[in-house]
């Protein structure tokens, strides 16, 4: 009994296919003007980040009439020979301990005398030029404010 099956009949099929592909191919665009239209579209999208880098820039400055935010920064020289700087701005009542707490608005708690903010794991307390840092569950780390 014959089932059908050729190698000639496989061979044709993957000529025409072949022939098919060709023939698609040769109706796309000259590889040239892809190449070209690629880098446009390049140049154009490198502008548009550079111009928006310049938008970010402008943005960054408060409107006409609006004075910014007063921020008051203290360098920390700390016991285990680390630097840190903490952001204060007390018109928001809030702190950001840099590196650590980069993005990180610690809230300011009242306390009797001195500062205290504390969020996400990390509580800074103050008076004067001494400081303490804890950060979770490590011991307090003694800083010393400088200038």
């Amino acid at each position: 009994m014959r089932s059908g099956f050729t190698w000639e009949a496989v061979a044709m099929w993957w000529t025409g296919v072949l022939a098919l592909g060709l023939a698609l191919a040769a109706c796309g665009p000259d590889r040239r003007q892809v190449d070209l239209d690629f880098a446009a579209k390049e140049a154009a999208i490198q502008a548009g980040v550079a111009a928006q880098a310049n938008a970010r820039v402008a943005a960054a400055e408060p409107p006409p009439g609006m004075r910014p935010a007063p921020m008051v920064e203290t360098a920390l020289s700390c016991a285990d020979g680390s630097m840190r700087t903490l952001r204060y701005f007390p018109e928001q009542g809030i702190a950001i301990l840099l590196p650590e707490g980069r993005g990180k608005e610690l809230q300011m708690e009242p306390v009797a005398s001195g500062v205290r903010y504390a969020g996400y794991g990390i509580e800074v307390s103050g008076k004067g030029t001494s400081y303490m840092i804890t950060m979770g569950d490590s011991a307090p780390l003694a800083c010393t404010a400088e200038g």
